[in-house]
């Protein structure tokens, strides 16, 4: 008697996960690249506690619409309502560093973020 294989049967698809829940793999590009920001924010977190203790990151798609010249990210300063944020845009990033470079672009986005937020 034959084993039975999981496999692509009448084009419906793998009948199982290609990779474990845990493996880095399985991680979707925006995924990967929020924990490589996360990571690099908690690291300069560290470095200025006083500075970022109150400053949130987010991470966007794009940048809106409405802006007049392209940017990695920016800084929205805090109101009444919220917080500090410090917002990435994960495509223009990508576009402009390429796989192999993306976390020392993040890390160089999240510094200049940084110092314009200390500037101001």
């Amino acid at each position: 008697m034959r084993s039975r294989r999981h496999r692509d049967r009448h084009g419906r698809g793998l009948r199982s996960p290609l990779h474990r829940a845990a493996v880095p793999a399985k991680l979707s590009r925006s995924e990967s690249f929020a924990q490589a920001a996360a990571a690099e924010f908690a690291r300069m977190r560290t470095r200025e506690p006083g500075l970022l203790a109150e400053v949130v990151l987010a991470v966007d798609a794009v940048p809106p619409a409405s802006s007049t010249e392209p940017s990695f990210g920016r800084v929205f300063p805090a109101t009444t309502n919220r917080l500090t944020h410090i917002v990435l845009y994960r495509r223009v990033v990508e576009d402009h560093a390429g796989p192999e470079n993306r976390d020392a672009l993040i890390a160089e986005v999240i510094a200049d973020q940084v110092d314009i937020l200390r500037r101001t």
